[in-house]
C-alpha cells in the first residue's frame, strides 16, 4: 500500500542498520527516512506504511546535522547505492561506529549486551571516493547503462560513478562511445567492470541475453583492441560458461587478475593474490590490506598451530596465515575461488595450506565427525551469516574463533548463538570497506572459555 501525505517536523533521533534514520511521529509510530542525518529534524512525506512503521522520504531539512554537506555524486537521491554521501567522512565512520553499537546493546543476549565497551573505532578507508575494484552495471532497454534505483528494478543512467576507479569510468566511456561497445552493451543484461591493479587496466564482462555469435566475438575483439584502457573482454551468460578472454593478446592472456601486497607487521613477506575475472574478491584493495591485518592480529598466529579458514574464498586470509602457521586448510563452497587460492598458495611456495570445495555446514559436520580440531578458525561468511554452526565451531576450535561479518545485524544474531556454545567476545573491530554507504565490516575476536 502506497500513500502520501504531509508530515509534522520529525526528529531523526539515529541511523539504524540499512542506512534510515529513524524517527518518531506525533502518535508515537516509528517513521524511516532514508538520507537524513542523527539529530536532524526534517519534515517527510510517507511512501510505505507496514504494521510496526512508517517509512517515507525527506523533503525538508529544518535543522541540518554539522556534517551535512552537498553529496559530490549528482545521482544521489537516484541511485540506489550511495546512502551517507551527504556526510563527511569522519561523521560517517561515527555512524556506523553507532549502528554497531545500537545492534550489541539491544541484543537479547546479557552478554552480547555487555560487549559495547570493547567496540574499536572503526579504521579508516585509505581513501572514500575511487576506491571500488569492480562495478556491475545494469542495462536499460535503449542500451543505457546504469545503477538501479533504491529498491527498485529501474535503472538510473549514469555518465560516472565516484566509487569507482579511474580506469573504470574510463572504460565506462570507451563503452558508450564505440560502436562496438553500444552493440555489445545492447545485447547484454548486464555489464561488469573489474580493474586489474597489475596493469592499471579494465576487464570487461558482457552478460549476453542470448548465446554469442560470431559477429558478437569479433566486436569484443575490436572493442578491445581499438580501446587502449581495456585489457581483456568476457561474455557471459545465463545459457553458456565464461567465453574469452577477447582481445589483442587473447591467446597470450589468462582469466586471472592480481593483486600484490607488502609484508603486514609479524609475517615474514610480501604476497600475491590473483582470482579469476568474474569471480570474488574484496571490491576495496586497498583497505584490504589493513582487513587482513586485523584478521591476523586476532588470530595471534604461533608456528605450531593448526588453522581453518571457512568461506576461504581466494585465500584472502589463508595466504597470508600459511606464512606463518604450521597447517592452514580452506574450505569454500565456490570452485572458482578454490582454483584461485590453490593457484595463490603454489606462486606463493607455501605447501602447508590445501584448499578444499565443499559447502560449510557439510564440510563443519564432517570435520566435527572426524574429530578434527583447530587451534584457530576464521570465519568469513556472505551476508546471511553463519546461522546453525555455532556447536560445530565450538567442537572444532581449541582456543580462538575470528569472525568477519558485512552485516551487524546477523553478526549479533550469530555472536549470541556462539556465546551459548563456550565462546566469549574478547575484541571488535569495524573497518570501514564501504565509503560512502552504510554498510561496515566487522571482526570479532571469540575465544573458549
Amino acid at each position: 500500500m502506497k500513500w502520501k501525505m504531509k508530515l509534522e517536523p520529525i526528529t531523526i533521533t539515529k541511523i539504524i542498520n540499512g542506512g534510515y534514520g529513524l524517527g518518531h511521529l506525533p502518535s508515537g509510530r516509528i517513521i524511516l527516512v532514508r538520507l537524513v542525518l542523527p539529530g536532524e529534524v526534517v519534515t517527510a512525506t510517507t511512501e510505505k506504511t507496514k504494521k510496526t512503521f512508517v517509512s517515507g522520504e525527506a523533503r525538508q531539512i529544518l535543522a541540518a546535522h554539522p556534517a551535512r554537506r552537498v553529496p559530490p555524486c549528482r545521482y544521489v537521491g537516484l541511485c540506489g547505492g550511495c546512502d551517507l554521501q551527504h556526510c563527511d567522512y569522519p561523521s560517517q565512520l561515527t555512524i556506523k561506529k553507532e549502528i554497531v553499537l545500537d545492534l550489541l546493546s539491544r541484543s537479547e543476549n546479557e552478554e552480547i549486551r555487555e560487549t559495547v565497551g570493547l567496540l574499536a573505532e572503526p579504521i579508516a578507508a585509505p581513501d572514500d571516493f575511487g576506491y571500488r575494484q569492480r562495478i556491475r552495471l545494469q542495462v536499460t532497454e535503449r542500451g543505457e547503462l546504469g545503477f538501479h534505483r533504491f529498491h527498485s528494478h529501474a535503472v538510473v543512467p549514469i555518465d560516472v560513478c565516484l566509487l569507482a576507479r579511474k580506469e573504470e569510468n574510463n572504460a565506462l566511456a570507451a563503452l558508450k562511445s564505440h560502436p562496438d561497445g553500444r552493440k555489445l552493451t545492447g545485447n547484454s543484461r548486464e555489464v561488469e567492470l573489474q580493474a586489474n591493479p597489475a596493469t592499471g587496466k579494465t576487464v570487461v564482462i558482457f552478460r549476453l541475453v542470448r548465446k554469442p555469435r560470431p559477429a558478437d566475438i569479433q566486436s569484443a575483439e575490436r572493442f578491445c583492441r581499438e580501446q587502449g584502457g581495456i585489457e581483456r573482454v568476457f561474455l557471459a551468460g545465463e545459457f553458456f560458461p565464461l567465453m574469452g578472454p577477447y582481445g589483442p593478446k587473447a591467446e597470450a592472456a589468462d582469466n586471472r587478475l592480481t593483486v600484490h601486497y607488502p609484508a603486514i607487521a609479524g609475517q615474514q613477506g610480501d604476497f600475491t593474490l590473483s582470482w579469476e575475472a568474474g569471480g570474488f574478491c574484496q571490491v576495496n584493495l586497498a583497505q584490504n590490506i589493513n582487513l587482513i591485518a586485523t584478521v591476523l592480529d586476532f588470530c595471534q598466529v604461533e608456528a605450531t598451530d593448526r588453522v581453518l579458514d571457512l568461506f576461504c574464498g581466494m585465500g584472502n586470509f589463508a595466504i597470508p596465515l600459511a606464512m606463518k602457521a604450521r597447517k592452514v586448510l580452506g574450505i569454500e563452497g565456490q570452485g572458482s575461488a578454490i582454483r584461485s587460492a590453490t593457484g595463490n598458495a603454489a606462486a606463493a611456495g607455501l605447501d602447508n595450506v590445501c584448499f578444499r570445495k565443499s559447502p560449510i555446514h557439510d564440510a563443519c559436520r564432517e570435520l566435527v565427525a572426524d574429530g578434527r580440531i583447530f587451534d584457530c578458525v576464521v570465519i568469513d561468511p556472505p551476508r546471511q551469516g553463519a546461522p546453525d554452526l555455532a556447536a560445530h565451531l565450538a567442537a572444532i576450535t581449541r582456543r580462538r574463533l575470528v569472525y568477519i561479518s558485512c552485516d551487524p545485524a546477523t553478526l549479533c544474531r550469530d555472536l549470541a548463538d556462539l556465546s551459548e556454545h563456550g565462546f566469549a567476545i574478547s575484541k571488535i573491530q569495524p573497518v570501514d570497506m564501504f565509503p560512502q554507504t552504510h554498510h561496515i565490516e566487522t571482526v570479532v575476536l571469540l575465544d573458549r572459555r
